[in-house]
């Protein structure tokens, strides 16, 4: 398997530290707010890589992270009880969103709040090494001791940006970030050796992965929004207290997501919650949409291509209920085109294994739903569809559980042998009536010259 590496710009074979083990980390949310859809991109696409990993045979220790304080959180704070009640509606509202998408549930969600006593001693460390400093508002991180700063983003350090990271006239230097905020009338606090306060953003993520995941782990991810300044600075602080180079193997990250050709914010009004998506579609259809464009590739969001997007993933669920249906009714032909799929399915593997690239695998999926749906297969040939399909969704998670409830598909039948009687009969608009009712339920019927085919939605 190879991955795009952003720390070295290049596709790399993928080797991770131990055989046969993948240690994962993925910059969680700062819940002060609904989740909206860029983030559900990033979190699916690593629920995604994580499932494949899984399926090429690797055993993958994921923990995605919860910054329970931040100053945001604190601002929104203002119009509730306390910071905490914050941290705690929109957590939950998260989790249930990734519960929502089928998002596996990671090795840990490990929550700033529950980590102060790590980040307090990593803190100390980066004090007694020399590589931070003491100012009036906080501890500091002295990027010009650490010689590799910027490899990561490759960032001008005289841009304007780097001077807008926390602006301190007193820092040593512009990009210069913190690691602990001394404490403020009104903010929440925590007592340390070096004075009572808050951590600073990035230093929690280097605390909590190092706790669950060693001090050298595999893979770090997230949107590209977080390459500069919070990917970087984690690898200062972290190769400067751990001396380990690297801190992580692979940098993976997500292009960013864009409604209508613009940037999604609030000043705009175009953010679109994941809610308000799965009032309208189904999980599945959001998870097929958002892995349909490479991860690497910026992806632009409009209803209409999430419209046609459902099309294409109801031919990939229709044939997974196809192979269903066939081995249910024993309704085999006698095609053989076992090999054909396993070729076919090969490709698809041979495409993501090629950094993960989706659209080269949507193509050959398409490709399998096209023999399933066109041929006369044999019963051997249905089996390895099937073994297929299963696959498919271990690795995509896009196929509905619900059409393959054997209940609502007999009571289907039985409305649709009631519906024939009615056309045989020449009752015709109660016979269109009654295939109207269907489709409410959630059962499409289709008139074919072999009969009604039917399809569980």
């Amino acid at each position: 398997m190879r991955i795009y590496n952003t720390l070295t710009r290049e596709v790399e074979e993928f080797i991770p530290l131990e055989k046969g083990k993948v240690k994962m980390y993925v910059c969680g949310p700062t819940p002060y707010d609904k989740s909206h859809i860029g983030h559900a991109r990033t979190y699916i696409f690593f629920d995604f890589f994580r499932r494949f990993l899984e399926f090429e045979g690797f055993k993958v220790n994921l923990v995605i992270n919860i910054t329970d304080i931040d100053d945001k959180i604190i601002k929104k704070s203002r119009d509730f009880e306390s910071w905490q009640q914050v941290a705690d509606i929109y957590s939950r509202y998260f989790l249930e969103m990734l519960k929502k998408l089928r998002v596996k549930p990671p090795l840990t969600f490990p929550r700033v709040t529950n980590h102060i006593q790590e980040i307090i001693e990593l803190v100390q460390l980066l004090l007694e090494k020399g590589y931070a400093y003491r100012l009036d508002d906080g501890i500091y991180f002295d990027t010009s001791k650490f010689a590799d700063y910027g490899k990561l983003s490759r960032v001008d350090l005289k841009a304007e940006k780097v001077s807008r990271i926390e602006p301190n006239p007193n820092k040593r230097n512009p990009a210069d970030f913190a690691l602990w905020k001394f404490r403020k009338p009104g903010e929440p606090f925590w007592q340390a050796p070096f004075g009572s306060g808050r951590p600073g953003w990035h230093i929690e993520c280097s605390a909590m992965s190092s706790k669950y995941l060693g001090k050298q782990f595999d893979i770090h991810g997230g949107g590209a929004d977080l390459i500069f300044p919070h990917h970087e600075n984690e690898i200062a602080q972290s190769e400067a207290a751990f001396e380990v180079k690297p801190w992580v193997r692979y940098w993976v990250h997500v292009a960013f997501l864009t409604i209508n050709r613009e940037k999604m914010s609030k000043s705009l009004g175009n953010i679109i919650g994941v809610d308000e998506i799965l009032k309208k579609y189904e999980p599945e259809v959001l998870r097929y949409y958002l892995l349909s464009a490479h991860y690497r590739t910026q992806l632009d969001f409009t209803w209409e291509k999430l419209e046609k997007a459902k099309e294409q993933w109801r031919k990939i669920v229709r044939a997974a209920f196809e192979i269903w249906r066939r081995e249910k009714e024993e309704d085999f032909g006698k095609e053989d085109a076992r090999r054909e799929l396993s070729n076919i399915f090969r490709r698809m593997i041979e495409a993501l294994e090629n950094d993960l690239h989706t659209p080269k695998a949507y193509a050959e999926m398409h490709e399998i739903a096209d023999v399933v749906l066109s041929r006369d297969l044999d019963r051997k040939s249905v089996k390895k569809a099937r073994e297929i399909f299963t696959a498919i969704d271990s690795i995509f998670a896009i196929i509905p559980p619900e059409i393959f409830d054997e209940k609502k598909y007999l009571l289907a039948k039985l409305a649709t042998s009631l519906r024939e009687e009615l056309r045989k009969r020449g009752e015709y608009k109660i016979s269109d009536r009654a295939r109207e009712e269907l489709r409410k339920a959630g059962i499409e019927v289709q008139d074919t010259e072999k009969g009604p085919l039917i399809f569980l939605e």
